[in-house]
């Protein structure tokens, strides 16, 4: 079942209409978030970051955080399986050309699609991350706080990285700052202090980011919003990536063109971040974290 504007509708039937502005401009938001056995995890976080998106792209007359919470109860509660990721999403709605000020009411959708789960070794070993020479745009250059939809940058990003066999792909600012991933937010430990870009830099507003950030206090752990420059990443200690689906994940290593950049094992930063996020899913949810897919032991290599 979908929420469409109000209804809950059969997917089948859930209709956008092609002038709608999403589809012409990409000019929407969304927000993507786990849903572990019946609980969606962070919800307060990631509504509150939907409408401060709101009113930074300047809707009009959007769905309140009641009208989303609803949305989510109703398809939640359609859904037939305990863990699923919920997905809300809005444009600005129909009009004719860039100008905005013939959209008077915004399209809002929920729905609840399959869980994401991860190989054991994501969480166990790490990730390898390609670092991309497209230059992600810096805050006066878009709103990049925000979870907007016009994802091109980084759809361009994450298929490159794939073709060099990495799970992620690592942007860089004009001043040649580390920002983020395609769909993540980037932590290192340096000299003993984790540090993550500041949005200053341009990455994504993250609830997982923020997350972490709050833990990391809450251990006592020296932890800054500090720039941290590419060609200094092979002075980091340990790695890391952050999003609200994969929750917090080490990075093994850094690739670009011309081979490995830098190399890391899961360090104590890293496992301690990792087990206080586990404990606040718990506590939240009620559920184990991470969500792992293991292969079946009957499962044979060619």
């Amino acid at each position: 079942m979908i929420w469409l504007d109000g209804q809950l509708v059969e997917a089948e039937h859930a209709k956008v209409s092609v002038f709608d502005r999403g589809f012409l401009y990409g000019d929407g938001l969304f927000e993507t978030l786990p849903v572990y056995d019946g609980m969606p995890f962070l919800l307060d976080e990631h509504l509150r970051r939907l409408q401060d998106g709101a009113r930074t792209l300047r809707y009009l007359d959007p769905p309140s955080e009641q009208h989303w919470r609803t949305a989510a109860a109703a398809v939640i509660g359609a859904c037939k399986e305990p863990s699923s990721t919920l997905r809300l999403w809005m444009s600005r709605g129909r009009s004719a050309g860039l100008s905005c000020s013939g959209a008077h009411r915004p399209t809002w959708v929920a729905a609840c699609l399959p869980a994401r789960t991860y190989e054991a070794q994501v969480h166990e070993q790490g990730t390898t991350l390609f670092a991309s020479e497209r230059i992600h745009p810096l805050p006066d250059q878009a709103p990049t706080a925000c979870k907007h939809a016009n994802y091109l940058g980084s759809i361009l990003a994450f298929d490159e990285a794939q073709t060099h066999a990495a799970d992620e792909a690592l942007l860089c600012n004009a001043r040649g700052q580390v920002c983020e991933g395609a769909y993540s937010n980037l932590f290192f430990v340096l000299d003993g202090e984790l540090i993550t870009p500041p949005l200053s830099e341009g990455p994504l507003a993250g609830i997982a980011r923020a997350c972490v950030l709050s833990l990391a206090a809450a251990l006592g752990l020296r932890h800054a919003e500090r720039p941290l420059a590419y060609t200094r990443l092979g002075d980091a200690e340990e790695a890391f990536m952050t999003n609200s689906l994969i929750g917090l994940a080490p990075i093994r290593r850094v690739v670009d063109t011309r081979g490995t950049v830098a190399e890391w094992a899961p360090g104590p930063i890293t496992r301690r971040l990792g087990a206080a996020y586990a404990d606040l899913v718990r506590k939240r949810t009620g559920a184990a974290w991470p969500p792992v897919h293991r292969p079946s032991h009957t499962t044979q290599r060619s």
